[in-house]
């Protein structure tokens, strides 16, 4: 597509050449096959065969630029690591282009194209639960844990916010400065028992309330000090540990993106942003997937969802759905009293507070996405909308 970043193949394999040359004696073992897809030759680390000079194992893959030896699996790595191997530099400008194309080419959805092999640095749970479990306020987060029945996180939780199904939130102290700590929220972004990030969110609101991504590259900077990542592999985890709960979709059915991590919890099949100007190019450009888009009920959320609506995504119509309750309401309030009421109603979690059971259970969602422009008449004011409805 005219849009992706193109990669330097010729540069590449040259690359590839000045190793096969390095580690290789027999001229069979230092011809590249040029494939559309990926080079093939002889794996520069494992020899390859001994017995077949032609037998060429190793391929680097265009798609993910990972190495991978179909003889010895140790052999696999990505492909600055193969440089490295090798004590083979790139040139700057190659390498800065190199990660550009792995930014905006690479199809993170799917964790077999992702440059590294089965998710093989994500953290054990427990060695997290270890890690900041303790009292090591340099690292501001202390007593990681899971919910704690009646500790005022959960109750918060379950009280306040009305979460119904908190899964993979934990609980915490944040130090914000040495003398000051708050009680926080721990939202896991994990699969199973593997973790690639967390958000850590404080119980207040407003101008007083905070929150603190931990990315992959920061757990693993606190946690490893002396170890070593690739830069390769920094850029594909930290892409992926700004989308909470994105290993945990079907990505063959609609996929509801939010802008924020506890909204999500409230429609299935969801994931939660850090915000609502998140850079979403990388999975926008992925063919198959039907992204649907809820932005909070206010004027940023609107201007948002507007951009998003001329571009042809699709929607959450906030004021379709308030026109629709509006008409069915069978209260005794005054039907403007309601108009005000949803006309404050922020969010799901906003929306969910007023509900005892899931509220998707109660709505049926799906008839308020849109990618019709025609449906810009509802990002405006709910009270005009109401008084040209009634």
């Amino acid at each position: 597509m005219d849009d992706k970043i193109t990669l330097d193949k010729e540069y590449i394999t040259g690359l590839v050449q000045i190793i096969l040359n390095k580690s290789h004696s027999d001229p069979q073992k230092k011809q590249i096959r040029d494939h559309n897809d990926r080079l093939n030759f002889a794996c520069p680390i494992c020899g390859d065969s001994g017995k077949h000079g032609g037998k060429k194992r190793g391929n680097l893959y265009f798609k993910n630029m990972y190495y991978v030896c179909y003889n010895e699996e140790a052999c696999s790595r990505t492909f600055t690591n193969l440089l490295k191997t090798f004590d083979i530099d790139m040139d700057l400008d190659k390498k800065l282009e190199l990660y550009e194309y792995i930014e905006n080419n690479i199809n993170y959805y799917n964790p077999d194209d992702v440059q590294f092999e089965n998710l093989d640095k994500l953290f054990n749970m427990d060695d997290l639960l270890k890690f900041f479990g303790g009292n090591n306020k340099s690292v501001k987060l202390t007593n990681l844990r899971p919910l704690q029945k009646g500790s005022v996180v959960e109750r918060h939780i379950r009280e306040e916010r009305k979460i119904l199904n908190p899964i993979n939130i934990y609980e915490g102290i944040f130090h914000i400065t040495e003398k000051w700590q708050q009680p926080v929220m721990v939202y896991m972004n994990k699969i199973k028992d593997k973790v690639v990030s967390f958000q850590v969110r404080n119980l207040l609101e407003g101008e007083k309330r905070m929150f603190k991504i931990y990315d992959f590259s920061m757990i693993f900077d606190l946690m490893f000090p002396d170890g070593e990542l690739d830069d390769q592999e920094r850029i594909s985890y930290d892409k992926l540990s700004h989308f909470f709960n994105i290993f945990n979709v079907d990505f063959s059915r609609p996929v509801n993106m939010f802008e924020g991590y506890t909204d999500s919890l409230f429609l299935s099949n969801s994931i939660g942003q850090i915000g609502m100007n998140t850079d979403l190019s990388f999975l926008l450009k992925e063919e198959g997937i039907e992204f649907r888009f809820i932005y909070d009920n206010d004027e940023p959320g609107f201007k948002k969802a507007r951009k998003m609506l001329e571009s042809g995504h699709q929607i959450f119509l906030w004021n379709k759905f308030f026109l629709d309750m509006i008409r069915d309401y069978k209260g005794n309030k005054p039907k403007s009293e309601m108009v005000k009421m949803l006309k404050n109603t922020k969010d799901f979690n906003s929306l969910g507070k007023r509900f005892s059971k899931p509220i998707e259970r109660i709505f049926n969602f799906d008839k308020y996405f849109t990618n019709d422009e025609l449906d810009i008449y509802y990002l405006m004011d709910l009270e005009q909308l109401y008084k040209t409805e009634v």
